[in-house]
């Protein structure tokens, strides 16, 4: 008798063990489907009901590392996710540090947007990020990027001081940041959305023109202020502009400058 309820109690166990790991095993195949359906880089076309939004706010949703980054309309933002069904929560957020006019009450917006953010849903490649039944922000996911062979750039940028330097070179597959004249540089990947957001800056560029362009100011040739120096080069060709002070860019390049410093200082 002892012997049977001893038996019976062993299967009982062995059949609680088995059902909570396939609990569990289904929960985390749930939640790796619902990441899977989530991953990728979406254009951000309404905050709550706000549709007179800039036109390059940005999220993408990695798909192993559960982080989350974007373009905020000045800044790039960045911070993690975790999701659980169709429920996620957005956390650790942290932005890079420039100051734009005009676009900062944007930025902060869509930050609180995403604070406060609890659900989600995917359909025919548009997300709705929700906090319950209200839709704080809506986004369309990104086709595909394909580089054309006339997109095969390589970008330079250079900046010196008597106490500073770095040299932060990318294509469309790495971005390389040396930080001492005589160290060795650091290769990083760079990745889809970045040289995305990279060409869609020198789109606007006729970079033809750029050897031409006049430095707004030139405190670099009297108190010793850093001195920078962008080089584009386009099928074999290379166009370079002239030195100007770091920080204070020529106008037509500004937001190329922006993005270059943005992404070498938030590469992960």
């Amino acid at each position: 008798m002892k012997l049977l309820i001893l038996l019976l109690t062993v299967f009982v166990l062995q059949s609680c063990k088995c059902q909570n790991e396939t609990s569990t095993m289904s929960g985390d195949s749930e939640q790796e489907k619902q990441t899977e359906i989530l991953y990728g880089s979406y254009t951000i076309s309404s905050i709550e009901t706000n549709r007179n939004l800039p036109g390059n706010l940005s999220i993408t949703f990695g798909q192993n590392t559960n982080k989350v980054s974007g373009f905020s309309g000045c800044n790039r933002f960045f911070g993690t996710y975790t999701i659980e069904k169709n429920s996620i929560f957005i956390s650790n957020l942290a932005t890079t540090k420039m100051y734009c006019e005009n676009v900062m009450d944007v930025e902060q917006y869509l930050l609180k947007a995403l604070s406060n953010v609890n659900m989600f849903l995917v359909k025919n490649n548009q997300i709705n990020l929700n906090n319950g039944d209200a839709i704080l922000i809506e986004a369309s996911k990104d086709s595909i990027y394909s580089i054309q062979p006339e997109n095969n750039y390589l970008i330079e940028y250079s900046v010196s001081s008597r106490g500073f330097y770095k040299q932060i070179t990318i294509n469309k597959k790495s971005i390389t940041i040396l930080e001492q004249r005589a160290g060795t540089p650091e290769a990083k990947g760079l990745g889809e959305q970045n040289w995305k957001t990279l060409i869609k800056a020198i789109s606007s560029i006729n970079i033809k023109t750029i050897p031409k362009l006049e430095a707004p100011s030139k405190a670099f040739q009297y108190d010793g202020a850093a001195i920078a120096r962008l080089k584009i080069t386009d099928n074999g060709k290379t166009y370079q502009t002239q030195p100007f002070d770091h920080g204070n860019p020529p106008k037509e390049i500004a937001n190329l400058v922006k993005e270059i410093l943005s992404i070498s200082e938030n590469i992960e």
